[in-house]
């Protein structure tokens, strides 16, 4: 692969608004899939209600994707859900990706009726290593082979997590996920976009880089973390109104003014109601403003974040050496 490879929107299902993302994309050894939906070519929920079901049909998707992606192995996924037990969807993706980290985190809700699981895929074009460590009943996960180690924490509370963190080299820490009531003393590069769970417990979504991370802001102001060819931005928008809340993260982000910058994946955490009307709204903002092809593209609604009501994070790279300069 000589490039990123983009796969299109509309290959196996779709969105029932227009969207400017790719089903997945491929590029320096990483690949990222948007959020993937148990909806039909027509935008419909498939199997509505039924979370297991959905689970087994998205684990076909999964596989789909990867069909198209040759030589790229499963490695982590994250899977959002709104079941008071998240084996109902977990059984269904562990036995189709036996090898990959599943990291479940729980949402108060979905956005079209009936939907019950979105799942973020992440693969790498090497077999996968995974390394489990735990502290009571805390436990980190970290997979590596590929050019970056994907890392899953969980625990019941904060204090349980944080001995695990000692695994987590900070300087190397590209990007950084967290689903936590309380915030972590450390490992933490945006905290303005800590998701707070509608439920106790701690989740963790890390990824370290194999070099040292450079911290600087892209033009536009927002978070900019980089090592080597990847990077990672950050940016969260304040607005009661969640269409101005995008423009505000946009605004930061500064896509426009960094043309050697690749998106591959973007999420947007935001807080808002279970109808379509949120996401349609932040979502025309956000895709308006991607780059053509767009990057893979996750958007779901949250309780609440820690100082923000629209949240985007968007891991790239950067085509030019020159431009990480």
């Amino acid at each position: 692969m000589t490039g990123p490879l983009h796969l299109p929107m509309g290959l196996m299902w779709n969105m029932p608004v227009p969207v400017a993302c790719s089903l997945a994309v491929a590029a320096e050894g990483i690949a990222a899939t948007c959020g993937q939906c148990p909806l039909d070519d027509a935008g419909q929920v498939q199997s509505p209600g039924d979370a297991q079901q959905q689970a087994v049909l998205i684990a076909r998707m999964g596989q789909g994707v990867l069909a198209h992606l040759p030589g790229f192995e499963p490695a982590l996924l994250t899977v959002y859900h709104d079941c008071a037990d998240p084996a109902e969807v977990l059984e269904p993706l562990a036995a189709a990706f036996p090898g990959a980290a599943l990291a479940p985190v729980p949402l108060p809700h979905f956005y079209y009726p009936g939907m019950r699981i979105e799942v973020d895929l992440y693969a790498i074009a090497a077999s996968p290593r995974t390394t489990r460590h735990s502290a009571g009943p805390a436990s980190l996960t970290l997979v590596e082979g590929g050019p970056l180690i994907l890392c899953h924490l969980s625990g019941p509370d904060m204090a349980s997590c944080l001995p695990l963190l000692s695994h987590i080299d900070e300087s190397r820490l590209l990007m950084a996920q967290w689903f936590a009531s309380d915030a972590p003393p450390s490992h933490i590069p945006d905290p303005d976009a800590r998701v707070i769970p509608p439920r106790p417990g701690v989740t963790a979504v890390l990824t370290l880089a194999s070099t040292p991370v450079c911290a600087t802001t892209t033009p536009g102001g927002a978070i900019l973390r980089q090592a080597g060819r990847f990077a990672w931005m950050s940016a969260s928008g304040t607005s009661a109104d969640l269409a101005l809340a995008a423009h505000q993260a946009m605004d930061a982000l500064a896509l426009d003014r960094m043309p050697h910058l690749t998106p591959l994946k973007a999420t947007t955490h935001y807080a808002g109601g279970p109808g379509p009307e949120d996401l349609h709204g932040n979502l025309a903002v956000r895709h308006a403003r991607f780059p053509r092809p767009g990057p893979g593209s996750t958007g779901v609604p949250v309780t609440a974040l820690a100082q923000a009501t629209l949240a985007i994070d968007m891991l790239g790279v950067i085509d030019s050496p020159a431009a990480s300069a």
